[in-house]
């Protein structure tokens, strides 16, 4: 398994000032994978002969892209595997192409318009006010390992509180949910208009939870997790809120 940096000699031609950073893994003895200043290159035709199975993995903008490389499989074909798995909002260039048979390709990544803007969840705020109310995020996470009865997903519980003026509690309409790694910031889950199991009010003050569910297969029990939240505050336009970032816990 070889993971290899090469800085290209010269620009390649066509739009790159939007082109985004790329770690490329592969493992094939024929086919080579290769980042670039601008991207990546791939060339030759891959054997599969190795001792574990062949593969490209591309990471880039919090996301990581895989795909299997079969024998026999050319530089093109595996541009069109990797092009098959970009996540929604991303788009893959061919910078250059020497028309050889097979191609060496030099290849960039970049967001499509209107596509996902990287989000920084550190700078977004952990406590809002509108309307003459506040909103703030506390967030638990957890995975069920009791013998017998393992759950697919973690359990969040995501409660959005506040306090309103002259003792008027706060009403909040949540639009969104998302699940944020800390670090890579890469979203693992959103929920959609997600529904309140839990709310309760004091004087001015007023608090509604939520319960989420997030594919363990997307969560990596090593890292932190922080909630991001858009509401409303009495009838305002939704805004963003994070809780603090959480550790998994292990229930047994």
């Amino acid at each position: 398994m070889t993971a290899v940096t090469r800085v290209a000699p010269a620009a390649p031609k066509g739009r790159v000032t939007d082109l985004l950073k790329v770690k490329v893994l592969e493992n094939d003895p024929q086919l080579k994978a290769s980042a670039t200043a601008f991207g990546f290159k791939l060339s030759g035709t891959a054997t599969n002969n190795g001792v574990i199975a062949s593969f490209v993995k591309l990471s880039f903008d919090g996301h990581d892209v895989s795909t299997p490389v079969g024998r026999g499989d050319t530089s093109a074909k595996v541009l069109a595997k990797l092009k098959r798995a970009l996540p929604h909002g991303y788009e893959m260039r061919v910078l250059a192409n020497d028309r050889m048979n097979p191609p060496n390709l030099t290849i960039g990544i970049a967001r499509k318009a209107g596509g996902p803007a990287k989000v920084d969840v550190a700078k977004i705020p952990t406590n809002i006010a509108a309307n003459s109310a506040s909103a703030s995020v506390e967030s638990k996470i957890w995975v069920d390992l009791m013998p017998g009865s393992p759950h697919p997903n973690a359990i969040g519980l995501v409660t959005v509180k506040g306090t309103g003026f002259a003792d008027a509690p706060p009403t909040y309409k949540v639009k969104s949910i998302d699940v944020y790694e800390k670090g890579s910031n890469k979203k693992v889950a959103t929920i959609a208009n997600p529904k309140v199991t839990d709310s309760e009010t004091v004087w001015g003050q007023k608090s509604q939870t939520y319960r989420v569910e997030v594919p363990r297969s997307k969560l990596d029990m090593s890292k932190t997790y922080a909630f991001v939240v858009s509401t409303g505050i009495n009838g305002s336009k939704p805004e963003l809120v994070r809780s603090a970032y959480e550790k998994i816990d292990k229930v047994y």
